[in-house]
């Protein structure tokens, strides 16, 4: 838990954390999260002298009473700066926290130390130099010198170290190499994939029962089933991408005005500003501030307008399934069984679709 006693402190910064830990009544604890992550993240970064880059802030309840607010109660929801999303804590007390923080420092530091780490040897021995044995054995199985007439006996031990060195040091380029790709990051899209991969879509709406032996068409108004198979998974991909660009992009102060196809939409991610305007010159995305002055100009109404009935968290008219639907990010629960269970999924384990709540 970020301290916020200290005498030296600006008390400004010190009200900010505490005002920071409260909930809105209207917020659900990934809204909260949400709306904290930056401002949090910025206030240890810029205090250096007080706060270390690792800590985690606990949601706190608040209740309205005497014309004020006032604290009721811990949740068990606190932000980790560490792992960087929302954490559901078994007990809502700070001994809890704090063991979820000490055991994501932990691994991040495992991580770090396998990537970073030098080629082992079996025992765990790390390799500084080789043995005369090792250079024998390197040079003669995995150099092609003994498939031309050179071999121990006829060698210089200078000749065969250099060739048992060069292959070695080749091979520990090769292991980081690949532990760098293992330890990546997972990307967008392989996220989005094993969100869709698992959204609990029946057999029949996948169409996986029909068969796949296709004709050709008589007319290019005959479409196969091969090609609902692709509408329908283009159509999955497409609005699991949606709720993903659009909670990101929240938090990154921008607001989705276009639907688009999904690699699109994920590809937005990483420079919003860039991609806001689309080759039309039309927007595909605002400024989470300009967007009810968007929606204005879009109704041909002056800005702003009382009448014009705005909801930022809500989105209309979709087509997934054959079916209109809605989407109310406000709500989890509030929304058709399908985009629910998407919703479900980005909960469940594995946690790399966790990154929605950050």
């Amino acid at each position: 838990m970020v301290k916020t006693n200290y005498s030296d402190l600006n008390p400004a910064v010190s009200q900010a954390l505490i005002n920071l830990q409260y909930r809105y009544s209207d917020e659900m604890p990934e809204m909260w999260c949400s709306r904290i992550r930056y401002p949090f993240r910025t206030l240890l970064e810029n205090n250096p002298k007080y706060f270390s880059k690792n800590g985690f802030i606990q949601m706190v309840e608040r209740v309205y009473i005497d014309w004020e607010f006032k604290a009721e109660r811990r949740s068990f929801n606190i932000y980790c700066t560490v792992c960087d999303t929302l954490v559901f804590i078994c007990e809502n007390i700070i001994e809890c926290a704090n063991h979820h923080l000490n055991e994501c420092i932990a691994k991040t530091a495992k991580r770090h130390f396998a990537h970073s780490n030098p080629i082992q040897k079996k025992g765990g021995r790390s390799v500084s130099s080789l043995s005369s044995d090792e250079v024998d054995e390197i040079f003669m199985n995995y150099s092609i010198y003994p498939q031309r007439g050179y071999h121990v006996y006829n060698t210089e031990n200078e000749f065969r170290e250099k060739i048992a060195y060069s292959i070695f040091n080749g091979a520990k380029i090769i292991q980081r190499a690949w532990r760098a790709f293992k330890l990546r990051p997972e990307t967008w899209a392989k996220q989005v994939w094993n969100m869709v991969r698992n959204d609990d879509t029946p057999n029949e709406k996948k169409f996986l029962d029909i068969n796949i032996h296709v004709k050709k068409a008589p007319s290019y108004h005959t479409s196969t089933k091969v090609d609902k198979k692709k509408d329908q998974l283009r159509e999955r991909l497409g609005l699991v991408s949606y709720i993903i660009a659009f909670i990101v992009l929240h938090q990154q102060g921008y607001r989705i005005v276009e639907y688009s196809g999904w690699t699109y939409m994920l590809k937005w991610l990483s420079n919003p500003e860039y991609y806001r305007i689309n080759e039309s010159s039309n927007e595909r995305i605002v400024r989470s501030l300009e967007y009810a002055r968007y929606m204005c100009k879009t109704h041909s109404k002056s800005y702003p307008c009382d009448s014009l009935k705005i909801n930022y968290f809500e989105t209309k008219y979709l087509y997934i399934l054959g079916e209109e639907i809605n989407i109310d990010f406000s709500d989890s629960n509030n929304n058709c069984e399908y985009v629910h269970r998407i919703f479900r999924t980005m909960d469940s384990p594995p946690k790399q679709a966790v990154t929605y709540l950050l």
